[in-house]
């Protein structure tokens, strides 16, 4: 499955297995890239999908999203 079709849920589960197999120490040099290139690949689409998602609920509520410190 391509990035671009996974939803945000399969891609956090696929992130969090790509950094487990990573730490775990028993991947190659090319792996650890390969692996890496897929994580960064992931990391991009959930901060996407969290973009969009963000946008719609202003949209929906007519007020930007603010985190705990007050800031965008």
């Amino acid at each position: 499955m391509s990035a671009k079709e996974q939803n945000f849920e399969t891609a956090i589960a696929e992130l969090e297995e790509t950094v487990k197999r990573m730490e775990d120490g028993n991947e190659t040099l090319d792996e650890l890239l390969s692996a890496y290139e897929r994580a960064v690949s992931l990391v991009r689409l959930c901060t996407e999908k969290l973009t969009a998602a963000e946008t719609k609920l202003t949209k929906l509520t007519g007020e930007e999203m603010t985190d705990d410190s007050g800031e965008k």
